[in-house]
């Protein structure tokens, strides 16, 4: 106890030995000052060998401030961390007399900010290593929507209105999964490897309107798997959860996956728990029709034996 720690530091007349190894013991005592510790921690915690403590035990014992008992297991009498306790009473009785040291008056201490540039700039800015982490999980200001170069303006959702976001009677969430949605827009834009072979379900986007289509399916989807988490569980779903369910669904979605299909899924997904649409997705493949192989004429060119096993991206290519 750090009552205990304090009477060993007013303590007179200890050597440096003793006064270490009663600190350790005083780092463990209850109210009453009893002890349980092995000698080897004791000696460990008060920076000495195992014969030191041992030692200085010894002499603490002698003098009485100090009293032990070796422990042994009663099944196998192998040995058990020792008892200890430290005699208070005795131990408060060597206080030392109150010293006067002199004035102590403080002064201010200062540093040359040439000395140091390195710690001092990295103590001013404390968020400066965590910047872009908060700008990847954090969703951006409404007023930097607009901002930005030309290389990061095709990984934005070209949305005309917020409105054309989400579906009639779907949940819209608040504005921060607005900038959720804006930060998983890059999986969107990349079409899949499988869609340069030719296989169907890849969709190019040409015009506002097709896009937009896409970003409502994308919502109606988000909103099947919020509405089912909510009537589930009762609260709303993390944001985190709810950007990765969203990313899921664009890519998804521009794989060519029914809206349909995702939102049974999505609903199914909330109710189960999960987080991972795509996974649950893989999972639920529909089964192929008799005398007709998974995927039937529209197979991927590179893994002619082997469609939806080997290559998955081919796999969600294909309309359900």
């Amino acid at each position: 106890m750090i009552q205990h720690m304090n009477l060993v530091f007013q303590a007179s007349g200890l050597k440096t030995g003793e006064g270490a190894f009663l600190m350790a013991c005083a780092n463990h005592t209850d109210n009453r000052g009893y002890v349980i510790a092995h000698m080897r921690q004791l000696a460990d915690e008060a920076h000495m060998t195992l014969r030191a403590a041992q030692d200085n035990r010894a002499r603490l014992e002698a003098r009485g401030l100090l009293k032990s008992k070796e422990r042994l297991n009663p099944k196998n009498r192998a040995q058990m961390a020792n008892l200890f306790r430290i005699n208070l009473d005795k131990l408060a009785a060597m206080k030392r007399s109150k010293t006067d040291y002199g004035p102590t008056l403080i002064e201010e201490l200062t540093f040359d900010a040439s000395d140091t540039p390195s710690e001092e700039n990295s103590s001013s800015d404390p968020h400066a290593e965590s910047a872009p982490p908060h700008a990847e999980s954090a969703p951006p200001h409404a007023e930097s929507a607009g901002d930005g170069d030309a290389e990061s303006a095709p990984l934005l959702l070209p949305s005309s209105s917020p409105s054309s976001l989400s579906g009639p009677g779907r949940p819209i969430g608040d504005g921060s999964e607005v900038g959720e949605r804006e930060a998983a827009a890059p999986e969107d834009g990349p079409a899949p490897v499988a869609g340069a072979g030719g296989v169907p379900g890849q969709r190019e986007n040409t015009d506002g309107s097709d896009e937009d289509s896409v970003s409502a399916a994308v919502e109606s989807v988000v909103g099947a798997y919020v509405a089912t988490y909510v009537s589930t569980v009762g609260v709303r779903p993390r944001p985190y959860v709810v950007q990765r369910v969203r990313r899921d669904a664009a890519a998804l979605l521009a794989a060519g996956r029914d809206a349909l299909f995702l939102e049974r899924l999505a609903a199914d997904l909330a109710v189960q728990g999960w987080e991972d649409l795509v996974k649950h997705v893989s999972k639920n493949q529909p089964k192929a029709g008799s005398g007709r192989s998974a995927g039937g004429a529209e197979r991927c060119a590179d893994h002619p034996a082997r469609y939806r096993v080997g290559c998955l991206d081919c796999a969600m290519a294909v309309p359900v």
